[in-house]
């Protein structure tokens, strides 16, 4: 059961959440974007908020909670898993060579993974660096605001792709550029639901597409507490989405308070992009929205 505490860091989360759909109707997302940003104290409000609630929802992981399993602990899992441990990279290329042989498709512009024990992750939205100090994990965290001094500030809606190879130096602990196709992972924890429209959470997508390594991923968790069907139309509508973009969705589990989502940038973007015109339905379009949005 939640204590008085948690209930009041969640509300504060909540409120900053409504408040922004709330100015996005109203003016716009992209002014009110810019409004929230210019609103310091709320930024570092939230950021707290978000620290503590953090450390409160690790120790209800290691009870009969559960929440997450952790969020954090599922993500490491998965990456080490991905990358280093059952080789179910291998085993999604493999797959992907074979479809792309039957269909007759010229193989030679497929891009791979290259094998590492350095793995390159980026934290969008981490205010506090959970995987600062993971074994195999060279950590990029980014924040609008961050909470300690391990996290870049930035805003990943207006980050500048750069091309690929090119050297980016963080300037007074902020980051503005990233470099193209240079990470193994892009992780999403509890990010999209801060943003308030469905265009700026695609952009958010697209540019983690731009910054994979081709079989790199995109994790994605997003709070559920519904059961597992009761958001089945806005999942499927995001697998279709991202697939459009390149992604092939490999990974879907629901826990109690969250669902986490894999997304494997493709050794071929023509794969996930025939899937998504295969598998379109009458509802499906180009969006990323949220339960949130109808309230």
């Amino acid at each position: 059961m939640a204590t008085e505490e948690h209930k009041k860091l969640a509300n504060i989360i909540k409120d900053v959440h409504e408040s922004l759909r709330v100015m996005s109707k109203e003016m716009g997302p992209s002014e009110a974007w810019e409004h929230h940003l210019q609103n310091k104290d709320r930024l570092k409000e939230y950021a707290d908020a978000m620290r503590k609630l953090a450390s409160i929802w690790e120790e209800n992981s290691t009870n009969v909670d559960l929440l997450a399993r952790s969020r954090i602990k599922w993500t490491i899992d998965y990456c080490m898993t991905y990358f280093l441990a059952d080789g179910i990279l291998f085993e999604k290329r493999a797959r992907e060579q074979r479809q792309l042989e039957f269909l007759e498709y010229d193989m030679s512009q497929c891009k791979y993974h290259q094998e590492t024990t350095n793995l390159r992750v980026l934290d969008v939205g981490s205010c506090f660096n959970p995987f600062k100090n993971m074994e195999y994990f060279d950590v990029t965290a980014i924040d609008l605001c961050p909470a300690t001094d391990t996290v870049f500030q930035g805003d990943f809606l207006k980050i500048n792709i750069l091309s690929e190879d090119t050297t980016v130096s963080p300037i007074e602990g902020k980051i503005e550029n990233l470099p193209a196709n240079y990470f193994h992972c892009v992780v999403f924890s509890l990010l999209l639901e801060y943003i308030p429209s469905s265009e700026q959470r695609l952009l958010c997508c697209s540019n983690a597409y731009k910054l994979l390594k081709f079989e790199g991923i995109l994790i994605i968790i997003t709070p559920d507490s519904q059961h597992v069907g009761k958001n089945a139309t806005i999942m499927k509508n995001w697998r279709y989405t991202l697939a459009t973009l390149g992604f092939s969705r490999i990974k879907f589990e629901k826990l109690p308070h969250i669902a986490c989502m894999v997304f494997r940038k493709s050794i071929d973007i023509r794969l996930p992009q025939m899937w998504a015109e295969q598998h379109k339905e009458a509802y499906m379009t180009m969006s990323i929205d949220i339960p949130q949005d109808s309230k």
